[in-house]
């Protein structure tokens, strides 16, 4: 005869409560309409925190089903750095057939401060229609820019002295020591571009450098690794379905074998949706073609030291966010002109899917098939060079694959806000 033990006593009687707690607060939910608008916030990147502090007067509710309005915000970058975001909104229930859409943009220097602010604003501004229909219009009032004032930021905005050129210069770097390592790795570069309706225009020098010391009985070990260079592209709109472009590269990189490379490409994408339409749904086939003149560092596994390679490339991708979830999916394949058995495919796949109330579910994966690692330098790798991946190993697939569900019950009411050791973090070391 075996024996139960305690806990799984105890577990199983937890679960009758919890069920037990659950259908009640499901049929609260579902009762008579409330006064109050529930709100569902559907955005990655949303100061959430702050808006239920500033927004008491509606309720954060955790889940659309039971919302009066759900939100969907997405954002693009601009041409200057800053960014867009579409605020979708979606009338449920009593709100049914109440939908529209707006835009908040932010310049590339606007503070986190201002930022948030923005934010706020038209997250209220949004929602006014539909506080209207509450106890809260009593509250409401309506407050607008004098029309002089909106005059002279449009003048400023006009007269651009800089003709939407843009340069953002960026610097970072990381230290690490301990008794017998140490670390450094550092990058640096500039973006320069101007983006207009026409014309898409970037120019981008880059470095990365990476140092690793270890001490061991045997002796020292170091590593060093770069990858520096210089990349460009010029796209020019066709259509709001069509465009044409030209890329041009600079790489020298010693993980890859790459002593110099110098690859210029002639590109064509063609989007089944009108580009205005890219924060919320896309589907494009882009189709490349060029040649790069290599130097290697050592000679590779085909005799080669320098060679001319003809190159040509094919990407599509799709992508929607909908107030059911989203979906991403791209593929791209490569191959060598001068040998077509040299060649490369790669899929990836994310999906997070809204199943049913509280449930949601998440699968993402990657695979690609690897034949054209011609840049491979003869010779076995070195112990020390595989552990710290200073040298592209010989493969001829890699994978990868992830998922997971989310799935919340009981109160679906979110308005209390509590910061307290919202920065501790976890020091286990095992």
């Amino acid at each position: 005869m075996h024996r139960v033990h305690p806990c799984w006593i105890i577990g199983f009687v937890l679960i009758l409560v919890s069920v037990a707690f659950v259908q009640p607060a499901a049929s609260q939910e579902t009762a008579a309409e409330n006064a109050r608008l529930g709100l569902f916030l559907d955005c990655n990147r949303c100061p959430e925190t702050f808006i239920r502090e500033e927004m008491p007067y509606v309720d954060h509710v955790r889940d659309r089903e039971v919302a009066d309005v759900h939100v969907l915000v997405t954002w693009e970058n601009t041409g200057s750095g800053g960014q867009a975001h579409t605020f979708d909104v979606y009338g449920l229930r009593r709100f049914e057939g109440m939908d529209y859409s707006t835009v908040y943009t932010f310049t590339a220097d606007a503070t986190e401060a201002e930022q948030r602010d923005g934010f706020l604003e038209t997250l209220e501004a949004v929602l006014v229609p539909y506080l209207l229909q509450t106890p809260v219009r009593d509250r409401l009032s309506i407050d607008v820019t004098p029309v002089a004032e909106v005059s002279e930021e449009m003048e400023v905005v006009t007269e651009d002295p800089w003709d939407y050129w843009t340069i953002e210069m960026y610097s970072d770097g990381s230290a690490d020591f301990e008794s017998q390592r140490r670390s450094f790795d550092t990058r640096y570069g500039v973006y320069v571009s101007r983006v207009t309706e026409a014309w898409k225009i970037q120019l981008r020098p880059f470095f990365n450098y990476n140092y690793d010391r270890f001490e061991r009985s045997s002796g020292i070990i170091t590593s060093t690794a770069r990858r520096d260079g210089f990349t460009s592209y010029a796209v020019k709109s066709i259509s709001p379905h069509w465009s044409i472009g030209g890329y041009g590269d600079v790489l020298t990189s010693t993980f890859s074998n790459v002593d110099w490379r110098y690859r210029g490409m002639a590109a064509v994408e063609w989007s089944l949706y009108p580009y205005r339409e890219a924060n919320r749904r896309q589907l494009t086939v882009a189709y490349r073609l060029g040649a790069s003149h290599v130097t290697w560092a050592d000679t590779t596994i085909y005799n080669e030291i320098q060679e001319v390679l003809p190159q040509h490339l094919i990407n599509a991708g799709y992508e929607v966010v909908q107030p059911w979830g989203e979906i991403e999916i791209g593929f791209i394949a490569s191959q060598y002109l001068h040998d077509l058995s040299r060649h490369s495919v790669e899929f990836d796949a994310e999906f997070e899917v809204r199943i049913t109330r509280g449930l949601s579910v998440e699968v993402g994966g990657s695979l690609e098939l690897i034949h054209d690692q011609i840049n491979l330098p003869k010779g076995d790798a070195d112990l020390e060079e595989v552990l710290l991946r200073r040298r592209q190993l010989e493969t001829n697939y890699e994978a990868g694959i992830s998922f997971g569900f989310r799935y919340r019950f009981g109160s679906v009411l979110n308005n209390v806000v509590n910061p307290r050791f919202g920065g501790i973090g976890n020091r286990d070391r095992f």
